[in-house]
């Protein structure tokens, strides 16, 4: 039996929370302002670790490890809903800035186009063990579209294909930018996750 108000009118009817919890949907608590000065600053500061540190893996994706950490760091962090976007606006103009050629350009379109599927497939779950299924699944799919975009968009513009990682197939270089990109991930996960308690 449904109960009445005192006017008369049902009341309001009431919904579970849902088990997702998506980063844009969430109040903003810092200025848009400044929080897209820190996202640009997030983009920037993994574009220019990725010129300072050439570690020598000799493995194709090792650099997802430092990008997919702050890009889901960001992207976990922040209440914008673009906020992998204008997190992989900062990387690319960075990219752009600091090199040259069609290298730099492909690279630069890489790094936007996935920040933009961070925004996409990146959210902050309120079960926590979510977080740990998903996150590196999630990071793993975005690194891996590196090899395949960069390639792409080298052979629109030099109308050759440079193959570069994909010249032995495509097996190894999916599989190490999957791997990378997990680590990547998981790192920025647990960064996110070792914050103050009452700040996630």
């Amino acid at each position: 039996m449904n109960r009445f108000s005192a006017d008369g009118a049902l009341p309001p009817k009431t919904t579970s929370a849902s088990t997702f919890d998506w980063p844009g949907s969430r109040s903003a608590t810092s200025p848009l302002p400044v929080a897209l000065l820190l996202l640009l600053a997030a983009g920037i500061a993994a574009a220019l670790l990725r010129e300072a540190f050439r570690l020598p893996l000799r493995m194709p994706g090792h650099h997802g490890i430092e990008w997919l950490a702050i890009l889901v760091l960001a992207r976990l962090t922040s209440a914008r809903p673009v906020a992998g976007m204008v997190t992989g606006i900062g990387a690319a103009l960075t990219t752009i800035c600091v090199g040259s050629g069609h290298g730099q350009m492909a690279l630069a379109l890489t790094l936007l186009l996935q920040g933009c599927l961070a925004d996409a497939l990146l959210f902050r779950p309120r079960l926590r063990i979510v977080f740990f299924a998903w996150i590196p699944i999630a990071g793993a799919l975005i690194h891996m579209t590196a090899p395949l975009l960069r390639n792409t968009w080298m052979s629109l513009v030099a109308g050759t294909l440079p193959f570069h990682s994909l010249v032995n197939g495509l097996a190894y270089p999916l599989a190490t930018h999957a791997l990378f990109g997990a680590a990547g991930a998981t790192i920025g996960l647990l960064v996110f996750l070792s914050r103050k308690p009452g700040r996630h």
